[in-house]
This record gives structure tokens, sequence and C-alpha cells, in this order.
């Protein structure tokens, strides 16, 4: 496993783009918090490739995630607010940003491509329509944990069509645990 980091890839311009956005949506999330406000879903701008509309945040996800989200969204504001420089070559920054964009994913439960950045096929996401006919969908699922003692699957779906990818990575396994990364078919078997 390389520990290049996919943010790499971006130009400058694309990363100070990607930077203000997750800067904005912690900053909002944590705002309709403190407000108890509802939220709906809402289109991402157009550095971001996937998805071109973000899903509501969970609630109870927000409040979980609350302090990472404080301090991730300080550690950026410097470069978010253009005081200090946003490079491709600057690690720390990339850990930091990679870091809040993963808080944000999974209170959103989707994952977040920027344009001109490497997917996991070793593509490049791009910002394109999506869902016109005849085009099939695309699942991924990413699971990171440190210890399954049940059952955990990255993608569980009854049907498979299009395209589906599951990762999961889990430091231990307990006995009579189950990791798999994508789960197909109606039947499972009871414990």
């Amino acid at each position: 496993m390389s520990d290049e980091l996919p943010l790499a890839a971006l130009t400058a311009t694309a990363l100070t783009e990607g930077v203000r956005f997750l800067y904005e949506q912690a900053g909002a999330l944590l705002a309709r918090r403190r407000e108890r406000a509802a939220e709906a879903d809402s289109p991402t701008p157009p550095v971001v490739a996937e998805p071109h509309e973000l899903p509501a945040a969970d609630p109870v996800l927000v409040e979980r995630f609350e302090v990472a989200l404080r301090g991730l969204r300080a550690d950026l504001h410097e470069y978010a607010c253009g005081v200090d420089p946003v490079t491709p070559a600057d690690r720390d920054l990339l850990v930091r940003v990679d870091a809040l964009r993963r808080v944000l994913e999974a209170i959103h439960g989707t994952s977040l491509l920027f344009a001109g950045e490497p997917d996991e096929s070793g593509g490049q996401g791009e910002r394109g329509e999506q869902g016109g006919p005849g085009e099939s969908a695309v699942v991924r699922g990413r699971v990171e944990i440190e210890e399954v003692a049940g059952y955990v699957a990255a993608v569980r779906a009854e049907q498979a069509t299009g395209t589906i990818e599951g990762h999961v990575r889990a430091k231990r396994v307990g006995q009579g645990g189950e990791v798999i990364g994508v789960d197909l078919g109606t039947e499972r078997p009871r414990r």
C-alpha cells in the first residue's frame, strides 16, 4: 500500500477549492447542529467530481464527530481564508484535508472525489452528467475498523447491477467475526 495520498495529484487551484469546500461544509454542519436545523440534499461545486449532490447529513454522526469537525476545520482555517498557500506538496496539509474529507464522508454516507483526483480504479474524477438513460450504477463502499466481533460488509446488496466495489480494512477479526467487501444475495445464514 502506497503512502501517497490521492489529493497530491490535484492542481494547487483544485486543492484550494477543495479545502474551501470541506471547510465550508464543516462550518455549515456545525451551524445547523447549533440551530437544530434540518438539512436537505445539496448540490456540490464543480471541484467535486462525485457526488453531484451531497446527501443530507446524519445528525447523530454530526454530534459524534463534532470535536473532529471543529479541530480539522480550525486546522484548515488559514488555508481556506487564503492566508497560507495551498500546495499539493504539503503532506501535512494533505493529511488534514483527507481527514476532514473522511469525517464528512462518514457524516453524509458517501465518498467525495475531487475533479482530477485519481479514483480507486486508477481513473481520474471528472464531473459529468450522471444518471442518463442506459448508464449503469456505480456503488462504492469502504469500511475501516479496529476490530470486528460480528458481521461487517462494505457493500451489501440484494441484486448486482453496474459496478460495485467494496473495500474493508480491519485490524482484528475476533472469533466468529465476518468481514466481507461485497455481499450479494438475499439469503444470509442466521447464527
